[in-house]
């Protein structure tokens, strides 16, 4: 267990190629031949190591092997930080031996960490080394064969001649021998020493199961033969010669089939090619086979490399005729698979009647030809036989193989050397293998991250890949046949990572003239015109058009094309098919003596020459035509575009654009771009080139560009562009934040003032800045302080952020200020790292104006007559013509007077300590309005008072009206108490208005005089006074000026109480003029009233509106005549009146006959008319009437009781003067009274 003090040990060193162990105690690991030489030829043994704790940057490693120390010492660098190590130990240490292994990390600045030690044997020597193995199978076996009767027997195999001689070369115990019986494996058990050096026998026994698993074989027989491994999976060279035994054990097999491209039971696949093999069904026994029977070949055998093949087709092919010899297919790719190896051929027969299935006897077949590796992948980004370091990622194209399966990872290498020769090997993620590609059967596609290339940059690098097999399908393999199951691709050439190495010359293709090679060429020739070429060598021609992608054709040379040049004939569809693109050409050389050359490349248009020189670049943002434009600097604030076009653009095209102008960043590098075959294309020249070109005055750059065709380069018309200054109002982003508008009040900055600059167009971090504060004293001296200074002022990012910048400027500059000073904010800009202040843009100039005492806004708060001291309000009138104007304004300083914002001469005003002023204006003229301020001598206008001049009037008292408005004429009498005086005076002026005598005159009011001069005053007077006396003041005029006199005499109006009245007594009313009655002054209760009369001018007359309804006396008495509404008017002399309303009901009234009549017509009247007074409503109507009137002066009232209720007109009779009691038609016994001369009454009906 470690403490603290004692450091941990770091794993043993990772050797991925090791095989064991070969011992387990103490535990030994192998290095075999493949591991140590075959793996990586130019590199050495493969061994890995870390990530381990707080690894680093600096850490160094080292490797130890036996007694070699420092066998390899890696340092890691920042790529490999947290990585497992890929390192290499060199050949030269790759001997036979047992050795200790181990490795030491020291990181950088600590102590030394070592790895656990690791055992390992090395053995680099191949059993049976170059001499044939030899067998031994019994010759009766040999000559007689295998059948049921000595099948049980089995078959015992001797391994070599079994003289007392090692059984093959370089035989040592432990190694194991593997015997093939028909592509069944037996085993050896691992040599012992004394079999090793012969003193012993190796015999291999076949039993009877592998006998009869492998199946029986017609001659010439199955198959024997063996391999030998050592300890560490060394396998021998090759296999042993084969043997051939005939083995008919099972009589029910079937008579084998053959493979029809064999002669003599091998197989060429090299004369196979990428054909199928043909299997023959010799179907001739009719009892075994039937039409509709199904035949399902089987093919078997161990590849040298990749898993033991067992395969079977998933669908059968019938049998359509008996007998016959059916031929069905065997893939080529199968096939191809086990060559070097053995094939053990056979079929299975499914029976159509459903019984059981028939097999065949295995034909074995010895394949022989090159082994079908994997093909190499293929390095899409690779050009002439190189690839850019610059690469983003380098793009591989994987070869389908048919062997490829569904869930099989392919693991990709890419092994590079560094330029100092080291080994580099990056672990790379597999590429597994899914359905849906497995379907497709088409390339597979990889990517490697571009960083790799940095570390073999200026080395070279190779690329292969792996076929990794599940672990489902490698748990079903011995050891031997795992060791093999790996299929390795073919590796790519070994590649140049940096510029291609290109050793020979372009190739030469007819009619290509000036780069261009016309559109309708009827086919051309591409010559390789290297001639120091060799029989074997393999030339390889390229024509890659922009359009048409790749054409290629290639030619091995012989003694006739050998040193000679070669054309290549290139149809007319590859060069129409690129017209108006490009093509490239080039061609490789294989060497038979091996490597590879390149040719540089010959790159020409197809269709159209360019002209020369090629058109002006154009600039959209400028104005302007022709080769001279301008460009506005604000248009262009994001860069600015530049548009290349012509006639016969492609896309082989290089386009460089030079842009000419102030050295540096007014000149930048553009990169050029590749052409387009649209005929356009757009560069963007950055802001700061732009900024750089920008000047106090116009400034000029140049625009050209140049084209790269495959045969050379082509200019371009040159175009000036004047750049103009910036506006001034870009530039003007500085200003001190307290500052309002252009004055600065020292007032409003004691704790200090903020400078404050914007942004700009073309700012940008790190530009330098100029600015400096320049100010006077009081005194007229020179006041200045630096804000920014070069070297060490610039902007920057947190600036531009946040649209400003802010520097503090100190109230101990500030207070020395002179008032009414100026300080000014001179400012420069480079908009670019520049710091020479020559060439920086000067800004424009701020200035504030110095405010260093408190500024007060004039003010005009008193305007008054100069000959009355009256005030004049803003606005108002006056007669005056010489004003005095005070108010307040700055102290100490000096102000004048602005009529309508114009000065005044004459008129300046000295203010004093305390800002206060007076001033006398004269010579005012009549009539004139006066828009009056103060003025500051800056200009700034006080309040406006507003006066008007009017001429000087004596003022006159023309009209008065009493309340209804009607004029009362001089020396009249009126009852209005409520007087309107009008007259006229000066505008704007004021009267006042008197009335008595002048000495005791009683004041009415002041009255304003209004724009026309008319002025309108109300007074109130009493009632029964003397006579009113009244006239009007001036309130202008210095002295007493009066208007003239109105006498007016007031009386009281007339007085009555207009109260409606109702009337709703019982009465009976009738028409007693008519009747000759007189009224007696009584009246039943609530049938009349009185009101009495007062005021105005006696006597008072009263009218009624409706006498029936209610009439009135000459003493203002009221009474119900009638129902319904009537209105009683009031006069007096004057035509004062009143009115009052009044509303009468229970009231009857009483009919007259307009004449006499005798008694017949009467009744006959009353009847029509009313109704007749009997004894019932009599006497109630007597007593109202006899109440109410009289006869002929006597008060002789109707009594009822001095009649009986039987004689009503005697009541009537005795109660009235002769001739004048009414007939009322009624009469209780006697004779009919006589109504020649009685009036005739009755009730209404």
């Amino acid at each position: 267990m470690s403490t603290p003090n004692t450091p941990v040990a770091l794993k043993e060193l990772d050797i991925p190629g090791r095989t064991g162990p070969v011992s387990n105690n103490p535990i030994i690991w192998g290095i075999n031949i493949a591991a140590a030489l075959g793996n990586f030829p130019l590199h050495g043994l493969l061994c890995r190591a870390g990530p381990w704790g707080n690894m680093a940057i600096g850490d160094t490693l080292r490797i130890s092997w036996g007694s070699w120390l420092n066998v390899w010492v890696e340092t890691v660098d920042k790529t490999e930080v947290n990585t497992q190590l890929q390192m290499f130990v060199p050949f030269k240490h790759m001997v036979d031996g047992r050795f200790a292994v181990s490795y030491v990390v020291k990181p950088l600045g600590g102590t030394d960490q070592p790895s656990d030690v690791m055992q390992v044997l090395v053995k680099l020597t191949r059993p049976g080394g170059d001499s044939p193995l030899i067998m031994i199978i019994p010759q009766a076996i040999l000559d007689g064969g295998i059948d049921k009767d000595n099948v049980a027997d089995g078959v015992p195999i001797t391994i070599g001649k079994a003289d007392g001689t090692p059984p093959y070369s370089n035989a040592a115990a432990g190694d194991v021998c593997r015997v093939s019986w028909g592509g069944i494996y037996v085993f050896s058990d691992p040599l012992t020493q004394e079999q090793a050096e012969g003193k012993a026998p190796i015999i291999i026994t076949i039993i009877e199961a592998v006998i009869r698993e492998a199946g029986d074989a017609d001659f010439p027989g199955v198959a024997v033969v063996f391999e030998v491994y050592d300890i560490v999976f060394n396998r021998s060279e090759d296999w042993s010669a084969e043997q051939r035994v005939v083995v008919a054990v099972d009589a029910t097999r079937l008579v084998a089939p053959l493979l029809k491209e064999t002669q003599n039971n091998v197989l060429d696949v090299d004369k196979l090619g990428d054909a199928d093999g043909t299997v023959q069904v010799i179907a001739t026994d009719t009892s075994k086979f039937k039409v509709g029977d199904e035949v399902f070949i089987r093919i078997k055998g161990t590849p040298v490399e990749g898993p033991p093949i067992d395969w079977e087709p998933s669908a059968g092919v019938k049998l359509e005729s008996v007998p016959s010899v059916m031929e069905t297919t065997a893939p080529n790719a199968v096939l191809r698979q086990l060559a070097k190896s053995q094939i053990t051929l056979s079929y299975r027969l499914e029976k159509a009647d459903g019984s059981a299935d028939l097999r065949s006897k295995s034909q074995f077949i010895r394949a022989i030809g090159e082994v079908q590796r994997l093909a190499a992948p293929k390095v899409l980004d690779e050009n002439s036989g190189a690839l850019d370091p610059a690469l983003d990622k380098i793009r591989l194209e994987i070869p389908f193989d048919k062997s490829f399966a569904e869930g099989q990872a392919l693991k990709i290498f890419m092994l590079g050397t560094t330029p100092g020769l080291e080994p580099y090997l990056p672990d790379l993620a597999l590429r597994p293998i899914t359905h849906n590609e497995i379907v497709a059967g088409l390339p597979l596609a990889y990517s490697i991250d571009g960083k790799h290339l940095a570390t073999v940059n200026g080395g070279t690098v190779e690329f292969y890949y792996q076929q990794w097999l599940p672990d489902a399908v490698l748990a079903t393999l011995d050891l031997f046949e795992a060791t093999r199951a790996v299929r390795e691709s073919i590796h790519t050439d070994i590649l140049r990572v940096g510029e291609p190495r290109l050793e020979l010359p372009e190739p030469e293709v007819a009619g290509v003239v000036n780069g261009v090679l016309p559109a309708d060429t009827a086919g051309t020739t591409a010559t390789v015109t290297y001639t120091k070429t060799v029989s074997g060598d393999e030339v390889f021609m390229f024509w890659l058009g922009s359009i048409t992608d790749e054409y290629a054709d290639s030619i091995k040379l012989n003694e006739f094309t050998a040193g000679q040049r070669v054309p290549f004939p290139i149809p007319a569809a590859v060069i129409k098919g690129n017209e108006g693109g490009t093509v490239e050409a080039r061609y490789h050389i294989v060497r038979a003596a091996g490597g590879t050359s390149y040719s540089d490349t010959l790159t020409f248009s197809v269709g159209v020459a360019l002209e020369n020189p090629l058109p002006l670049p154009q600039m959209p943002q400028t104005t302007g035509t022709g080769a001279s434009v301008t460009l506005a600097p604000l248009d262009a604030q994001t860069g600015a575009r530049v548009v290349v076009t012509f006639t016969g653009m492609n896309e082989t095209h290089s386009i460089k654009l030079v842009m000419t102008g102030t050295p540096g960043a007014g000149s930048p590098d553009i990169p050029a771009k590749p052409g387009v075959i649209s005929g356009g294309v757009e560069f963007l020249i950055p802001a700061e080139a732009i900024a750089a070109n920008i000047g106090n005055t116009a400034q000029t750059f140049t625009l050209e560009y140049e084209v790269t065709t495959g045969t050379g380069e082509i200019p371009s018309e040159t175009l000036t562009v004047t750049v103009t200054p910036l506006p001034a109002a870009e530039l003007d982003k500085l200003n001190i934040v307290e500052a309002e508008g252009d004055e600065l009040d020292l007032s409003k900055v004691t704790a200090g003032a903020t400078f404050r600059a914007g942004v700009w167009a073309f700012i940008k971090s790190g530009q330098p800045v100029w600015a400096e504060l320049k100010g006077k004293t009081a005194q007229g001296a020179a006041h200045d302080r630096a804000i920014w200074t070069v070297p060490g002022s610039s902007v920057n990012q947190t600036w531009i952020n946040a649209g400003k910048f802010d520097r503090a400027v100190p109230f101990s500059y500030l207070k020395v200020l002179g008032h009414d000073t100026y300080l000014e904010i001179v400012f420069k800009v480079a908009l670019t790292l520049s710091q020479v202040e020559e060439e920086a843009i000067a800004g424009p100039v701020k200035r504030y104006r110095v405010k260093a005492v408190e500024d007060v806004v004039p003010i005009i708060d008193s305007v008054k007559g100069s000959s009355r001291n009256e005030d004049i309000p803003a606005g108002g009138q006056t007669v005056e013509t010489a004003i005095i104007l005070s108010g307040t304004a700055t102290p100490d300083t000096k102000i004048d007077l602005a009529n309508n914002g114009t000065l005044m001469p004459n008129t300046e005003i000295e203010v004093d300590s305390k800002g206060e002023w007076t001033f006398i204006l004269t010579a005012l003229i009549a009539g004139t309005t006066y828009s009056l301020s103060a003025r500051r001598k800056d200009g700034t206008l006080s309040n406006t008072w507003n006066i008007v001049v009017v001429a000087s009037v004596v003022p006159t008292l023309d009209s008065v009206q009493d309340d209804k408005g009607i004029e009362v004429p001089d020396r009249q009498i009126t009852v209005s108490t409520q007087l309107k005086l009008k007259g006229t005076a000066s505008y704007g002026q004021k009267v006042e208005i008197f009335d008595g005598d002048e000495a005791s005159a009683v004041s009415k009011g002041i009255a304003p005089v209004d724009v026309n001069g008319d002025w309108v005053w109300d007074i109130e007077v009493g009632a029964q006074e003397l006579a009113h006396r009244l006239y009007a003041k001036s309130l202008y005029h210095s002295g007493s000026v009066l208007s003239n006199v109105r006498h007016v005499t007031v009386i009281s109006g007339l007085i009555v109480d207009t109260t409606p009245i109702i009337l709703n007594g019982q009465n009976y009313s009738i028409d007693h003029v008519a009747l000759g009655w007189l009224r007696t002054g009584s009246d039943p209760a609530s049938t009349s009233e009185t009101r009495t009369v007062s005021g105005g001018v006696p006597p008072y007359s009263f009218t009624t509106s409706a006498p029936v309804i209610a009439s009135v006396d000459c003493a203002g008495c009221i009474r119900s005549e009638g129902n319904g509404e009537a209105v009683i008017t009031v006069s007096d002399t004057l035509g004062q009146s009143k009115t009052i309303r009044v509303t009468c009901t229970n009231v009857t009234r009483l009919l007259i006959h307009p004449s006499r009549t005798n008694h017949s017509l009467a009744m006959k009247w009353i009847d029509a008319h009313g109704v007749r007074i009997n004894q019932e409503t009599g006497p109630t109507i007597a007593v109202s009437l006899s109440q109410k009137y009289k006869a002929n002066g006597q008060q002789q009232h109707f009594h009822v009781g001095r009649h009986t209720a039987l004689n009503l007109h005697a009541m009537f009779r005795a109660n009235t003067p002769p001739n004048t009691h009414p007939f009322i038609g009624f009469q209780s016994g006697g004779s009919p009274i006589s109504t020649d001369s009685l009036p005739i009454i009755c009730l209404p009906s």
